[in-house]
């Protein structure tokens, strides 16, 4: 192959490609702008460029061609080489053309914005060179750039106007509208007004003709002007608007939308209808009315007045109505009366007044001019009327503002009034201020269980017992709820926060008589102190919340001032629970089972489900971490569902495969205890696994059935007629009440196995479960007890004629695979034996009399 040398000029560049550049240049000599060749290397060296150079750049062509000029990437903006480069380079790998807009600084310095389309190509040597066009958008810019800046201006005028802007279809329906729209009709943003309001003409106007009116005269005139029409806020209540509005065609004359502004006009309206109405009913008002001459001499009075007022018309005829100021009235009241009357014709305000008799009262006076025809006042009318009575009911309103209109203590927003003053008055004075935030415990299952109307009743008597706890000094609130906050501020030190909580908790724990029935609850308090808590009135509720929920966490009924560490506490909390949102569709859950032994036979009769949390962090998660946290957060009813489903579902599986002899025991929460659609539910479930009733057995706590005996009864009846079996979970922990015990049409009694742990070193716990299955043989019901650990446990409630265990010494809760081979392989166990722990103890009869078949 033959290869000639190449020639080049004093730029650097061969011969061919001054050829090719020349071509070039003729073809974009009347193209505004630069045509270029340049070659593909670090500087973009050019090799030739069109006349436009100049123009574009400020440079002539012999100063940026070839090695030895300025290079074009000295001209581009420092900041846009880059930019440039990368754009550039990215089009030669794909053999695309390219376009980009970046900025060039001229010889003179002048910042300008260019366009540069090119493309790389092999020259006539074959060379890859890069072929281009750069053009002068500076302009072009500058004008966009305002054209942004001008929508940006309209944007805001039309998003923050203080009238109404529409605009809208020939059929009712709304394109657009700003907040102030919205607001108007009543909607919380523009988006809800125009996806609800989807018909003007049926469900705006008050008058159902409005809308045709409105078509007719803008389709005519192409606008309409102060057109008043009466209209339906969102809530039913109406108002008087006024449209301006005017049809928008597009660029060939077509209709595009109505467009215009909306004002609300409902104030000048009732105005207008009140000055027609004082005139009208002069004679027969029941407002009192007084009329002027032109020098405010009283010429009439109406009936009213003297009724009123106690002055007879001869008695006031001929006088300034001054005569019946109380002189109570500030001058500047009158002052602006008087301005507004001249200015507007009318005025309306509260002025002070003194009856005949010398009573002084408020009265709220209008007052409007008559003008004769050339302008000149005439006459003055004015109407009014004693609103003493208006300023009571003010005076009730403001009351009711600042606070609860259930307990009549101070809400919310009064609370942080006074909180503010007390802090003020505690700083002033180098004092500390104890703030306790107190949650009733188990509120939310008495108000479900007993109705609104008992629960509201608690709340009151709670806060009269909180009022009579504390000083008159001393704040108390009701945050919402069953939330209560009291305040002590110039406490000593925290331990008189400590002997007030200690108080409180004894006050609130003590029975409460509502409907006829006993009801019990208790207070968990969160305290914190002014100042080492926090010095702002919002961190002081915070950590005082954060003290509360640990005062839960530690068993309710008690109180705990804030630390640090609870703030720790609080957060790993919230995480729990925003991880327990999803537990469900992620499939974390998973039930255990734990054996039941029934000791009669010696054989394994059934199950309980125990739900755990499989967490993908954290391991699987006790129910402890996290059932508290599930029903304090209301996720613990679908968590239940989950539990029932998924315990059928296994029940039906075991029977498949042919254990048919186990029973499973389930626990229910509150919410779907109270759920009246449970029975439904349960059944619902039973008939999809093809599972009978006897099958399963419902665990319902005893303070869930104690807190609200009644509704326990009818729930449990309604249970159990349809052939399922219901138990009594940690007996012995709550308040049981025998009368209604031996109504509720229950199974079994679960003794809690904080009684059965203790029974062979406590006689009290031994004692204590003698008597609970002597209770429930008397009951005829059956004994399970949890927790049983040991074998001499096992003997002695074997001794005492407990029917059923379970616990650790039979076996832990195992998963499904596990239980299911503990419930195949798992041999009867004979001759258990008994023992006599606590020989002074009083036994039960042998257990040959008190099982029951």
């Amino acid at each position: 192959m033959h290869f000639r040398p190449k020639r080049h000029n004093q730029y650097g560049v061969t011969p061919s490609r001054l050829n090719h550049s020349r071509v070039l240049d003729t073809l974009v000599k009347n193209l505004e702008g630069m045509a270029y060749r340049c070659l593909h290397d670090a500087g973009w060296t050019m090799v030739f460029v069109s006349d436009g150079c100049r123009e574009l750049c400020g440079y002539a062509s012999s100063e940026i061609l070839g090695k030895t000029g300025i290079s074009w990437e000295e001209i581009t903006h420092p900041e846009d080489r880059g930019l440039v480069r990368d754009c550039i380079e990215g089009a030669i790998r794909s053999g695309q053309r390219f376009a980009v807009q970046y900025r060039i600084a001229d010889k003179s310095g002048q910042v300008k914005w260019v366009v540069e389309r090119g493309i790389a190509i092999r020259d006539e040597l074959g060379e890859s060179v890069i072929e281009g066009f750069i053009e002068d958008i500076t302009a072009r810019r500058l004008t966009l750039e305002a054209l942004e800046a001008a929508e940006l201006r309209y944007r805001q005028i039309f998003e923050h106007a203080s009238e109404g802007i529409f605009q809208s279809t020939r059929d009712g329906r709304y394109l657009a509208a700003n907040p102030a729209l919205a607001k108007l009709y009543g909607y919380d943003n523009a988006q809800a007004l125009i996806a609800d309001l989807a018909d003007i003409e049926r469900r705006l106007y008050v008058q159902p003709n409005r809308r045709e009116e409105f078509l007719a005269l803008i389709e005519k005139d192409g606008a309409v002007l102060n057109f008043e029409s009466e209209v339906y806020r969102r809530d039913g209540s109406r108002l008087w608007i006024s449209e301006n509005a005017h049809v928008v065609y597009g660029p060939k004359g077509e209709f595009v939308c109505y467009e215009g502004t909306v004002q609300d006009i409902s104030e000048r309206k009732q105005s207008e209808a009140h000055l027609q109405l004082m005139a009208m009913v002069f004679s027969n008002s029941n407002e009192a009315i007084i009329v002027t001459d032109a020098s405010n001499r009283i010429i009439a009075t109406n009936p009213a007045f003297t009724t009123l007022t106690g002055y007879l018309p001869e008695e006031v005829i001929g006088k300034n109505p001054r005569v019946l100021s109380a002189g109570t009235t500030p001058t500047d009241v009158f002052s602006d009366m008087w301005t507004c009357l001249h200015r507007d014709g009318a005025w309306q305000g509260e002025l002070w007044d003194r009856r005949k008799t010398g009573e002084a009262y408020p009265k709220w006076l209008s007052i409007s001019l008559v003008r004769d025809e050339e302008g000149r006042i005439r006459n003055h009318i004015g109407s009014f009327i004693d609103i003493s009575e208006l300023k009571a009911t003010q005076e009730r309103i403001r009351h009711l503002a600042h606070h609860d209109t259930l307990t009549n203590l101070p809400n919310r927003f009064s609370l942080h009034e006074k909180l503010d003053q007390a802090v003020a008055f505690c700083k002033r004075n180098q004092m500390q201020l104890a703030l306790m935030l107190i949650d009733l415990d188990r509120f939310k299952s008495i108000n479900d269980t007993l109705g609104h109307q008992a629960g509201d009743e608690l709340l009151i008597q709670v806060a009269q017992r909180l009022s009579a706890a504390v000083r008159e000094s001393d704040i108390v609130a009701r945050l919402g709820g069953d939330e209560f906050v009291v305040a002590l501020p110039g406490i000593g030190s925290p331990a008189d926060a400590a002997h007030l909580a200690d108080k409180i908790t004894r006050e609130i724990s003590a029975p409460y008589l509502i409907n006829g029935q006993e009801l019990r609850t208790s207070p968990s308090i969160g305290i914190c102190v002014y100042p080492g808590d926090g010095t702002e009135i919002g961190d002081l509720l915070k950590n005082a919340d954060v003290a509360m929920y640990h005062a839960k966490a530690k068993g309710r009924g008690n109180y705990q001032f804030f630390t640090e560490d609870m703030n720790i506490a609080t957060t790993e909390r919230m995480s729990i629970e925003s991880d327990l949102r999803l537990a469900i569709t992620r499939g974390e859950f998973l039930l255990y089972y734990q054996p039941q032994l029934d000791l009669r036979s010696g054989t394994i009769v059934g199950v309980e489900a125990l739900i755990r949390w499989q967490h993908p962090t954290r391991g699987l998660v006790s129910p402890a971490d996290f059932i508290p946290i599930a029903e304090e957060s209301g996720m613990i009813t679908a968590i239940g569902d989950w539990v029932l489903e998924e315990a059928c579902r296994q029940l039906k599986a075991w029977q498949t495969r042919g254990i048919t002899h186990i029973r499973m025991s389930i626990n229910l929460s509150t919410g779907q205890f109270l759920d009246k659609t449970l029975p439904a539910r349960i059944h619902e479930l039973l008939a999809s696994n093809g599972l009978s009733a006897d099958r399963l057995d419902l665990e319902v706590t005893e303070s869930m059935s104690m807190a609200s005996p009644d509704e326990s009864i009818s729930v449990m009846k309604t249970l159990s007629s349809s052939g399922l079996t219901l138990s009594i979970d940690d007996f012995g922990t709550g308040y049981s009440s025998l009368a209604y015990l031996k109504l509720l049409p229950i199974h079994t009694l679960k003794i809690d196995r904080s009684f059965v742990k203790d029974i062979e070193s406590d006689p009290n716990d031994a004692d204590i479960c003698d008597v609970t299955v002597l209770l429930a043989h008397k009951l005829g019901l059956e004994v399970v007890a949890e927790g049983v650990e040991t074998e001499a446990q096992l003997k002695f409630l074997l001794s005492i004629g407990c029917e059923k265990i379970q616990g650790y010494l039979i076996s832990k809760p195992l998963p499904a695979d596990q239980a299911e081979l503990f419930l195949r392989n798992n041999a009867p166990m004979n001759e258990l034996g008994t023992v006599d722990l606590w020989p002074s103890s009083k036994q039960s009869t042998p257990i040959e009399e008190n099982c029951h078949a």
